[in-house]
């Protein structure tokens, strides 16, 4: 969910209002650049850096790079959240997933850093199955080895693609279950009374809720325990609607994490290598 929106509910305190909540005042398009090979060889050394185009399913290229470390036991797929660009934090989020020994796939949105055109919900979901289908198909990735990964914005297309692809494992960080739930998540007492949200209709009921009874793969939910915009009440909440079995989804609530930096913990690496070891087939 974007920061910008975040900020914005307790401003609307000043008076009793409406708040109109829609696709234009969630989604930001950020243009960019591409991944400094400078910057990632400091900041994850082990890895070798190639660039693709992904074909989406209206002719829009999406813009990609896979990065290969030797004897990688899984490729990542990550989507990440609002403010992300593989430009911005390409290197930053190598640094943290490359001790885990595993390959990555970090795509653009649509309309964000190098990918083509205007973005909405459905047309970065539908992004996504392309993203998995090119990784899986023109990259011959097993689908079994890979583990869809989503953060924040990125978690319900993560979700989606999971929901309508079989995979390795999947990975919700910072999600939320429905847009009316996380509206309410931010709106805590006083707030309540005074801000009336208006939610457009396209966004009505999305999350990953109603993904949870379609993911068969095992699941990690990752989440700060000190998230505010995407609070632990909601990761819980998918947690309980899951219907996989306790020994195949784990939910780990990261202390002195926030929203944005679950995987700069430690707390965090240490429960991504065990669920790597428990959700992977033997190589």
């Amino acid at each position: 969910m974007p920061r910008k929106l975040a900020m914005l509910l307790p401003a609307l305190l000043l008076a009793a209002c409406t708040a109109e909540i829609s696709e234009r005042s969630l989604l930001h398009p950020t243009p960019g650049g591409a991944l400094d090979a400078r910057a990632l060889a400091q900041a994850a050394p082990a890895y070798a850096m190639s660039e693709h185009r992904i074909a989406a399913a209206d002719g829009i290229r999406l813009s990609a790079v896979l990065l290969r470390q030797p004897g990688a036991r899984a490729t990542i797929l990550y989507f990440g959240g609002n403010g992300f660009t593989i430009e911005r934090f390409g290197s930053l989020l190598a640094h943290a997933l490359a001790p885990l020994g595993v390959d990555l796939m970090i795509v653009d949105h649509r309309g964000y850093g190098r990918s083509e055109g205007t973005p909405t919900q459905a047309s970065i979901e539908a992004d996504g199955i392309a993203a998995f289908d090119y990784l899986t198909g023109s990259l011959g990735v097993a689908p079994s080895r890979v583990i869809v990964h989503g953060q924040s914005l990125g978690s319900f297309i993560a979700g989606h693609v999971a929901a309508e692809r079989p995979a390795g494992g999947v990975v919700l960080e910072s999600s939320a279950t429905t847009t009316e739930d996380w509206v309410a998540a931010n709106l805590r007492g006083a707030r309540r009374v005074l801000v009336h949200p208006r939610i457009a209709e396209s966004l009505r009921g999305r999350g990953n809720l109603a993904n949870m009874a379609r993911i068969e793969e095992p699941l990690l939910l990752l989440v700060g325990a000190a998230d505010g915009t995407t609070p632990p009440t909601l990761s819980q909440a998918l947690y309980e609607a899951s219907p996989l079995p306790a020994r195949r989804k784990t939910l780990a609530i990261v202390a002195r994490a926030g929203h944005t930096n679950v995987l700069l913990q430690p707390e965090a690496i240490a429960a991504y290598r065990a669920f790597l070891e428990s959700a992977l087939p033997e190589r």
